[in-house]
């Protein structure tokens, strides 16, 4: 059985996933604008519980999405592959979306003015999102639409701006249904979180003498 972490929006979940059935055993859901790290845990706890002798792997989300939930749930992977000795593996969060079709657009604040626009075909991520001025969004979503490709979004603020956005989040049973017969890696994997820029990183000031 795989274990999924998918906590890069606000709606984040958990999964047990069976490799034999193709199917969600167990799954945990909860809701938090920022502090995934104070929820996560007993969910994680109630799942190593349950399902220890039978865990044969960890998939996460890797984002983009929420900085803190998507770093705790690697701290989370990496922590219990090495205490347990499984295998870990990551994915885009924009691939397992909680989406019916299995191509579609996932549009979201970007702050700064920006809304970025992530196309998946096939449940693979076609290259970076594109950060899009606001301004511009709609000269720019005008030949995706076209194509009949369905915007779906985590943030409530873009629905104000794009009103058929539908209101959604990526999933655990979704990610880990993307790695149901897929095999880990041999030796270690280092999960990176997937950011839309670069972390704004700012230093002190020198001190006047």
């Amino acid at each position: 059985m795989i274990l999924a972490l998918e906590t890069s929006t606000r709606n984040a979940s958990l999964g047990v996933w069976d490799r034999a059935t193709g199917s969600l055993v167990h799954e945990a859901t909860f809701t938090t604008e920022r502090a995934h790290n104070a929820v996560i845990f007993g969910p994680v706890e109630k799942i190593v519980t349950d399902y220890r002798e039978q865990l044969g792997g960890i998939v996460v989300g890797l984002g983009p999405g929420s900085y803190g939930g998507v770093r705790v749930a690697i701290a989370v992977a990496n922590g219990l592959g090495i205490a347990m000795g499984l295998p870990v593996a990551g994915r885009s969060s924009l691939e397992a979306w909680d989406a019916a079709e299995d191509s579609y657009l996932v549009v979201g604040d970007a702050r700064r003015g920006t809304i970025f626009v992530a196309e998946v075909l096939d449940r693979k991520l076609q290259g970076e999102p594109a950060l899009i001025d606001a301004a511009e969004i709609e000269n720019y979503l005008a030949p995706l639409r076209k194509r009949g490709l369905l915007l779906h979004t985590p943030d409530p603020k873009v629905t104000e701006v794009l009103p058929e956005a539908r209101l959604s989040s990526p999933s655990a049973e979704k990610l880990a249904s993307l790695f149901g017969k897929a095999d880990f890696e041999s030796g270690p994997v280092i999960l990176e979180p997937h950011y839309l820029r670069a972390p704004f990183i700012t230093t002190p000031k020198a001190k006047a003498k």
